[in-house]
């Protein structure tokens, strides 16, 4: 039976949101997290009782030259993403400085 064109619309479309979870330090998913472009939501719940650095970063440029968030114990943080963008994460305990936590990726649409 031939799909309709709606129907193949409907199973290449992207979600408008995701949701990384964060406990022990672990995010999960850990790996490719996709969403629709512009409208498109990841949401990172800290589940763990201590707050801890979000570490984004492109994959040309590395993790020491990404961009840190505070990422509070028990809190909720939402990034959206660009058409055609992509990039990775590291969860860092606050005093650490290397990119030595747990990460994941990559975000794309």
């Amino acid at each position: 039976m031939a799909t309709t064109g709606a129907v193949r619309a409907r199973q290449v479309t992207l979600p408008r949101s995701a949701t990384i979870t964060v406990r022990k330090q672990t995010p999960r998913p850990d790996g490719k997290v996709e969403v629709a472009p512009g409208v498109g939501r990841v949401h990172f719940k800290n589940q763990d009782k201590k707050g801890y650095r979000l570490r984004f970063w492109k994959q040309d440029t590395g993790p020491l030259r990404g961009i840190d968030i505070l990422f509070p114990a028990n809190g909720r943080l939402t990034v959206m993403i660009k058409k055609e963008d992509e990039f990775f994460y590291t969860v860092l305990n606050l005093g650490d400085e290397a990119a030595t936590g747990k990460g994941g990726g990559p975000i794309v649409n």
